[in-house]
């Protein structure tokens, strides 16, 4: 097939326990994939195995990775969709170039999180924040305080992008103190099952491009 089912030494395809296909990331996209092959690569086409046959395979490439599809999961994509953009997740989370760099890029969190961590990202933020997305409350000589995300510090001076993406850089001679906030900026938002299920599935779906 010109793929590497599991890493190994005979490394003429892409790496196939990664969770992510550049070709597919749809079982019926991997079924044509396996069926009619690629053109201008070493993959070829399975035109002369039965359809049972080739849907065993692609249920086989997904326990590799454990990938869920999203379609499998109780919650509506299109319905997730738009609880996504009535949230406003958008100001603070970038999906494919799209939107604010206060959070997490999700252009590919399908591939990163299993449906049952994404539940929890969107119900309890809290839970498991990254130190990348930690942030700190800059407290000055004249009493005023500003917060942001820590983006970088030296001897001399400590910089932050606050709430309008702003970068701004900050002498410490002149900070009274800083306090790290470990707790995530994202707000708890009240979702019902549903809404949560359909969240779910919408950023379940967030994965490579499907060519």
């Amino acid at each position: 097939m010109g793929w590497t089912p599991l890493g190994g030494e005979e490394a003429d395809g892409p790496d196939l326990t990664m969770g992510s296909f550049r070709h597919s990331t749809t079982d019926a996209g991997l079924f044509r994939v396996i069926r009619d092959g690629i053109e201008g690569t070493s993959m070829r086409g399975l035109r002369r195995a039965k359809d049972q046959e080739i849907w065993q395979l692609v249920t086989y490439l997904r326990t590799l990775s454990g990938a869920v599809d999203p379609a499998s999961l109780p919650g509506s994509m299109e319905a997730g969709r738009a609880v996504f953009e009535r949230l406003d997740c958008g100001r603070c989370h970038m999906v494919r170039g799209q939107g604010g760099r206060l959070g997490p890029d999700l252009s590919r969190v399908g591939e990163r999180r299993d449906p049952d961590e994404l539940a929890e990202d969107v119900t309890t933020p809290d839970a498991a924040v990254s130190p990348r997305w930690w942030t700190v409350r800059i407290t000055r000589a004249d009493g005023t305080v500003v917060e942001g995300l820590r983006m970088g510090e030296d001897t001399f001076n400590l910089r932050i992008m606050d709430g309008e993406e702003r970068l701004r850089s900050f002498a410490r001679a002149r900070i009274r103190s800083v306090e790290r906030i470990e707790k995530s900026t994202m707000p708890a938002e009240v979702l019902t099952d549903v809404e949560r299920d359909d969240l779910v599935a919408y950023l379940a779906s967030l994965r490579g491009s499907d060519s």
